[in-house]
């Protein structure tokens, strides 16, 4: 069949028209489809510009506030320093410390208690108890840069049923314009020895040994008078001091007073160690003691705060009698490790009996003991010692849930007692001689909290009789949890 030629034309323009439309319309949607993609990712590309400008914005906002705060912490003694004294600061070291800006004045708090449980046998002798051993509040002043006063008061001390007393512990003035010769006037504890010397929150043991916790030999931790103290050199330290002699709280019952001064030396400071300490040091004093007006004795407990096991009352009868004491001590302190050891001597003269003028004695009291202590977590006694005195163990991680289990030390203690030249005037059923064993293990929880442990066994030479009881020695736990400030 042939077709016209002229005939086809209409269909060849059929099938144009009808597929024309199509491909037309199918170019205009991808042409749309890609516009539309080229403006998302335009947007894209600018909203990636507005954050990468943000970031550097609030990069730029982080390092000035960095810059702002660095700057703060090295002008904060400037300003404190040019403040007109309006701003007070408070912070917590070593107790709760309120200052103005410029260093006219600062007031410390500084408080402790001293939560003790007492386990004795024999049951016999001494009750088992919970104790307040210490409770103190008090604070410390400073002003016009060349003056400290210090109050402190004692809130644990012995009562009768709730009627408990208070006293005063320290009351003193410094005047501390130069290191090398403070001068202090008042109440205040004159430094004998190297354990006498160290806070009662510090000590190595719950208790002081037998060298030093007799108060008849020393009268009391606390006497009234003026001292001279300092560090004139980075390794001597000393005190010189003229006191009543009459112990806490006491004014004078006689004419005369004690002098003494206590001398010590570091010489480790002649050494490139600071990890070492090398003391060396001597106490010496002359005074009287006046039993007759004073009512006192020269007595001695145990070294577990426990039974008294030696007495001496009312020696004398018209005149006081004359106390000498001298004192040797040495301490080495190397990292966690520590020993040390004191020897102390008294020498009493004075007349014995009832009716002037009796008889004379001249008699002796010996005393010593040796230390060994060991920070089984590392920290080094080297940092806690400063002035002749070993102070603050700081942990090198408190105790806390993230961080660490504080600071543990263990500790062993020997000691000797010896006053068999009082043996014919001593009081019936006590002894002259004793010794004492101590263990102890210490849990410095952070450096104003800790947990103490101590185990003591004091022997006795011969038997002593408490409370028709009659035993050669005594066996006592004493577990002391204390927090101070």
């Amino acid at each position: 069949m042939q077709i016209n030629r002229h005939s086809s034309y209409p269909l060849i323009a059929l099938a144009v028209t009808t597929y024309f439309p199509i491909t037309v319309f199918a170019q205009s949607d991808a042409e749309s489809r890609i516009k539309a993609l080229e403006d998302r990712v335009q947007q894209l590309m600018q909203q990636r510009a507005e954050q990468d400008e943000q970031i550097n914005v609030l990069s730029k906002e982080l390092a000035a506030i960095g810059n702002q705060v660095s700057q703060s912490k090295i002008a904060k003694p400037e300003v404190k320093s040019t403040s007109k004294g309006s701003p007070v600061y408070a912070s917590f070291k070593d107790g709760l410390t309120f200052e103005d800006g410029t260093g006219d004045w600062k007031l410390q708090l500084n408080g402790r208690v001293q939560a003790d449980y007492r386990s004795y046998r024999p049951d016999d002798w001494k009750n088992d108890t919970f104790s307040i051993r210490r409770a103190r509040l008090g604070g410390t002043f400073s002003f016009l840069k060349d003056f400290v006063l210090r109050v402190e008061g004692e809130y644990a001390n012995d009562n009768a049923g709730n009627k408990g007393t208070t006293s005063l512990t320290y009351g003193y003035l410094d005047f501390t314009r130069w290191p090398g010769a403070r001068i202090r006037v008042g109440q205040f504890k004159p430094f004998f020895g190297l354990e006498r010397a160290q806070s009662s929150n510090l000590t190595d043991f719950t208790e002081l040994s037998l060298s030093a916790s007799n108060g008849s030999i020393f009268n009391s931790t606390y006497d009234r008078g003026v001292m001279v103290f300092g560090d004139p050199l980075p390794w001597l330290n000393y005190n010189a001091y003229v006191v009543n002699g009459t112990g806490q709280n006491n004014d004078d019952v006689k004419d005369s007073k004690d002098i003494g001064f206590r001398v010590n030396v570091n010489l480790a400071k002649f050494t490139d160690s600071k990890d070492l300490v090398l003391h060396v040091g001597t106490s010496a004093s002359k005074g009287s003691v006046d039993f007759a007006s004073s009512a006192k004795a020269i007595k001695q407990t145990t070294e577990g705060n426990g039974v008294e096991f030696f007495n001496v009352a009312n020696i004398i009868n018209a005149a006081p009698t004359d106390r000498r004491r001298f004192g040797f001590e040495a301490a080495v302190a190397y990292g966690p490790m520590k020993f040390q050891s004191e020897y102390i001597k008294a020498n009493f003269q004075g007349r014995q009996g009832t009716v002037a003028p009796g008889a004379a004695f001249d008699h002796d009291i010996s005393t010593w003991y040796a230390d060994i202590n060991w920070m089984i977590t590392g920290e080094a006694y080297a940092d806690a010692y400063k002035s002749g005195i070993f102070g603050r163990i700081k942990p090198r991680n408190n105790f806390d849930d993230q961080y660490g289990w504080g600071a543990f030390e263990l500790g062993l203690r020997y000691s000797r007692f010896d006053a068999s030249d009082f043996e014919a005037i001593k009081t019936t059923d006590t002894t002259t001689e004793a010794n004492a064993w101590t263990a102890g293990v210490k849990w410095i929880l952070n450096p104003n909290a800790r947990l103490v442990l101590s185990y003591v066994q004091t022997n006795f030479d011969y038997d002593i009789v408490v409370n028709g009881k009659r035993e050669d020695k005594e066996q006592a736990v004493n577990l002391r949890a204390q927090y101070d400030f």
